[in-house]
């Protein structure tokens, strides 16, 4: 088995939202809404740094409120992400 070099692997999704393959409904999936809403906010705080740095954003409080929340669900995404490959990982070492 050849496992293929890394530079031929493409991102799964870029910008935007992620695309609910598989998804059986409107909200049947409660991950993947999870992630929209964090790729929702971090938008959110981008589009304020942004009007923050053009000056069309005066209350710097609005920018750093936004740009908390994204960065503690960003941090929660990554920390749910470490517990699933640790799990795999577990599953990965049982003994059969």
């Amino acid at each position: 088995m050849v496992i293929p070099p890394v530079s031929s692997i493409q991102p799964v999704a870029t910008t935007g939202t992620v695309d609910k393959v598989g998804a059986t409904g409107g909200s049947s999936n409660g991950f993947l809404d999870g992630l929209n809403e964090v790729q929702a906010s971090l938008d959110n705080a981008d589009k304020l740094a942004g009007q923050l740095a053009d000056g069309t954003l005066t209350d710097v409080h609005t920018y750093m409120a936004a740009a908390t929340k994204a960065e503690l669900a960003l941090q929660m995404t990554v920390a749910m992400r470490d517990k699933a490959v640790e799990a795999y990982q577990e599953i990965m070492r049982m003994q059969v």
